[in-house]
């Protein structure tokens, strides 16, 4: 195993590492010391020095040897990312350099801008299209297999990544003298280079700082760790924003679509700049998403300060005051705000940061939107020290203490704790009454970010709008749903921005208890939903569960054109039919095809897939839906693990592929993630009941009726889970309510009429299967239901010239075997039901789940060839 797959701990966090054992680290500490002892000798003087301090253990000598090697090698190109702009650097590395006019497959040479020990770059033309380029290729002593493997690593580890804030990868190339990267051209200067000039302002430090904080974030959530991000790796653009360069020493984290890389450095090979280099890195550890927090600590801190926050005149000073030190002092002008945020991000320990970039991100913003610099900034400048840090302190205490005034007064008042909560339909105030998708589609999703991070009853969005369409009051909202309070909004969408004015009111009370407007860039919108939800957990004291706020702080930008292709496929879904989960399809694959690392997109393809392959729509054969839904679920969890609504619809498949306890699983960890899901507890239940858990079943589905009491499916299949147990009038009571809620619900009048049917109420099940076969277009299912009842009845005629009419509807389009197995069961034809069971088995019908559990296959299960599909399926 190389050291870069060290196994994870399973309770650290992604890219973080367990620390070095005790005695490895105090070899390594001896190595490292040796090490920058050796650095600071003349080259000629190092041999006798080694000869001296490492005496009789040669592995120990080996290992200094292999460290000086390793710093010998890798140069100073860490100093020399690939923009234009910069000045060149003496090339140290190369025997050969490219002439302009050389050329590189479609690319001709214009310019030399720089080289060292681990590649040289050229800016280029396309020959074709006229776009000036960056390429970097491999120096000539180093075009050796190992080399050109590292250089096509670096390609493929940032061509993931598409951020503003990201030189971006255009392609790899090949000519005669290996592989080549062909990067973006980046105009502009170095911000060590701008450093020199003097520090720039405390809102252009905050706005570069946000910047450089969501690129990093951005890099982590698709699995990158950077592992030598400094000023000198960072360009300010003419339109003055930073851009983050080479990717040489990245490195993905376990966890990804791949796992760890054999990089380029070897074990305890100090990879990246000693200045920007975290304490445990230094001491042997692997990086990680917290070593590259300290780094982006440094930049902020050279941002605000103009210099490094650890400095020695060698290169052991430096690690010395690395590892022991605490930062330089920060300039009196710095704001206290950012001081802290920057002290956070240095400290010794990897726990005690900011766990994620994404963290400073946050934080950085936060005090962006609510520092008050242009109205305290006059007072601050002209307040001395003392009063500097009172000040600073009162403007940094000022909304803890506001939400500490909050929570005395809602104590005073005696409010009690909030359970439930109810979000209404987000107002579409955009002006344009087609964006209502978009309206709807972020009230789904604030709906579901509340429900995985707060301890409260989240209501699904069905029975909202059931109570919604019933009243527009808000007290009788709230009392049809059991809500405590009422969410409330609109949104607005204007330049490229998404603005929300949000309310939370207590009905009851006729009084609001918190309003906020947020708005963000429209590729923000997921971290939109974040803020909200952080925003209305903090004002009204909402319980947050233990991983919400790591999970909350992950929450990643997502393309807007993405993102509207996903809303316009949610749309879709919620309809529910053959036709319009097809055209959901069309938009989640478009969503996924613009923006391949969108986890939701894959997941929701995949509950398309799942419900396109069941009896009840007939929209294909499972044996054509089911790999689709596996594959597109796995790629949602490959995605993003915590991602309840993929382990539901991977849940969803395993139960259909009768992979029994991978199935309750995944079902079980969907509701971990999400117990507010009514959706994944309905197919949990479904399992259950497959099996004869019917108590269970049913537990899981009255859960699912609390949460979502006017929904249709959860309550169909409370009356469906009655059939199959056996509690005929129970079920027929259950959907004659579910009916009242919706009398035009095609599954419920199909599972009321198999209900009156099986109870002996056959006269009104015959008039219901009739009707119902006029009212669906002879769809079918209802086909199915009528001639199921007609035999039931003893109309046998009847039920065989519809069955004749199916079969002659399967010579032209796909009808499921499993369709024809009740009706043959019911006609006392049991070789010829076990014929359609058989097929079914073979197609992988949804069907064949039920075959255990429902009492009126008693006869079929009987019989031998059943019998055997019993044993495949695992219910022996």
């Amino acid at each position: 195993m190389t050291p870069d797959a060290t196994p994870r701990d399973s309770h650290m966090g992604v890219g973080q590492q367990a620390a070095p054992t005790s005695e490895a680290s105090e070899q390594w500490a001896r190595v490292k010391a040796l090490f920058l002892q050796a650095l600071d000798l003349p080259e000629s003087a190092r041999p006798a020095f080694l000869d001296q301090a490492c005496g009789a253990e040669p592995a120990l000598r080996r290992e200094v040897e292999s460290l000086l090697a390793s710093h010998a090698a890798a140069g100073d190109f860490g100093e020399t990312p690939a923009v234009a702009m910069l000045p060149p650097l003496t090339d140290q590395s190369s025997t050969r350099r490219l002439e302009p006019g050389a050329r590189l497959g479609a690319y001709e040479v214009t310019d030399f801008i720089a080289a060292g020990g681990m590649g040289e770059v050229y800016r280029a033309r396309h020959t074709v299209l006229g776009r000036d380029v960056a390429i970097k290729i491999l120096p000539s002593n180093q075009s050796d297999e190992a080399s050109a493997r590292r250089l096509i690593r670096e390609a493929r580890n940032a061509a993931v990544l598409s951020h503003p804030a990201i030189c971006t990868i255009h392609e790899i190339g090949e000519s005669p003298d290996g592989p080549f990267i062909v990067m973006e051209y980046v105009p502009g200067r170095l911000l060590s280079d701008l450093l020199r000039d003097g520090v720039p302002t405390p809102d252009a430090a905050l706005r570069y700082g946000i910047q450089i904080a969501e690129a990093l974030s951005h890099a982590h959530q698709h699995g990158i760790v950077h592992r030598d991000l400094k000023s000198s790796n960072i360009i300010i653009t003419g339109d003055d924003r930073p851009v983050i360069l080479d990717f040489g020493l990245a490195k993905r984290l376990a966890g990804g679509d791949e796992a760890y890389e054999t990089t380029l450095t070897a074990a305890h090979v100090l990879a990246g700049t000693l200045s920007h280099m975290a304490p445990e890195v230094l001491l042997g550890g692997q990086p990680d998403v917290r070593s590259d927090v300290w780094a982006l600590g440094v930049v902020l801190y050279e941002l605000v300060n103009g210099e490094l926050p650890f400095q020695g005149r060698t290169a052991y000073e430096t690690s010395s005051a690395i590892l022991e030190n605490q930062p330089r002092r920060s300039r009196k002008s710095v704001p206290l705000a950012l001081r802290l945020v920057i002290e956070r991000c240095l400290m010794k320990e990897p726990a005690a940061r900011y766990q994620h970039a994404a963290d400073v991100h946050a934080a950085l913003d936060a005090i962006r939107r609510r520092r008050s610099w242009p109205l305290v900034g006059p007072l601050l400048i002209a307040a001395r020290p003392r009063q500097l840090r009172v000040a600073a302190a009162l403007v940094l205490l000022l909304p803890a203490l506001l939400f500490a005034g909050l929570w005395v007064r809602n104590m005073i008042a005696h409010d009690p704790p909030i359970s439930s909560i109810a979000v209404l339909p987000i107002g579409n105030a955009t002006g344009d009454a087609r964006a209502q998708y978009y309206a709807d589609g972020f009230t789904e999703g604030l709906i579901t970010q509340l429900g995985t991070v707060v301890e409260a009853r989240i209501i699904p969005r069905t029975s909202v709008l059931s109570a919604f369409a019933q009243t527009s009051s808000r007290a009788q909202i709230a009392r049809r749903l059991n809500a405590d309070v009422i969410v409330e909004g609109t949104l607005r969408r204007a330049d490229e921005r998404v603005v929300i004015d949000l309310k939370l009111t207590d009905a009851a009370r006729a009084r609001v208890l918190w309003s906020e407007t947020h708005e963000r860039d429209s590729r923000d919108v997921l971290v939109l939903q974040a803020d909200l939800v952080r925003a209305l957990a903090l004002a009204v004291r909402l319980a947050m569960r233990p991983d919400a706020v790591d999970r909350l702080a992950l929450v990643r930008t997502v393309s807007p054109a993405a993102y509207e292709e996903y809303l316009k496929g949610r749309y879709q879904w919620n309809q529910r039919t053959p036709t319009s989960l097809r055209t959901a399809v069309t938009h989640f694959t478009r969503a996924t095809e613009l923006d391949p690392t969108y986890a939701p997109a894959y997941a929701a393809l995949a509950d398309c897939y799942n419900q396109l392959g069941t009896v009840m729509v007939s929209g294909g054969s499972p044996r054509e839906w089911r790999p689709r839904a596996a594959a597109a679920a796995i790629k949602a969890l490959q995605l993003d693990p915590y991602l309840a609504d993929a382990h539901a619809a991977l849940g969803y498949v395993r139960h259909y592929q009768w992979q029994w306890a991978e199935a309750e699983r995944a079902f079980r960890r969907a509701l971990e993630l999400n117990p507010n899901s009514p959706l994944a507890r309905t197919w949990y239940a479904n399992l259950l009941m497959s099996r004869g858990r019917f108590t269970e079943a049913l537990e899981q589905l009255r859960s699912a009726q609390t949460l979502d009491p006017f929904s249709l499916v959860v309550n169909t299949n409370v009356g469906w889970t009655l059939i199959v147990a056996g509690r005929l009038e129970e079920a027929i009571a259950q959907l004659r309510r579910t009916l009242e809620l919706d009398s035009t619900y095609v599954q419920a009048r199909q599972r009321l009429t198999s209900a009156l049917s099986l109870a002996g109420h056959t006269q009104e099940a015959l008039q219901r299967a009739e009707r119902l076969v006029v009212q669906t277009d002879s769809a079918n299912y209802s086909l199915v239901i009528l001639a199921h009842v007609s035999a039931r009845a003893g109309r046998s005629a009847q039920a065989r010239a519809l069955l004749a009419r199916m079969h002659e509807r399967a010579q032209r389009a796909y009808v499921p075997p499993w369709s024809f197995v009740h009706p043959y069961v019911a006609l006392g034809e049991i070789d010829t039901a076990a014929d359609y069971t058989e097929q079914a088995f073979e197609e992988g019908s949804n069907g064949i789940a039920y075959l255990f559990a429902d009492a009126e296959l008693a006869p079929l299960r009987q019989h031998p060839r059943v019998r055997t599909i019993l044993t495949r399926a695992g219910f022996d």
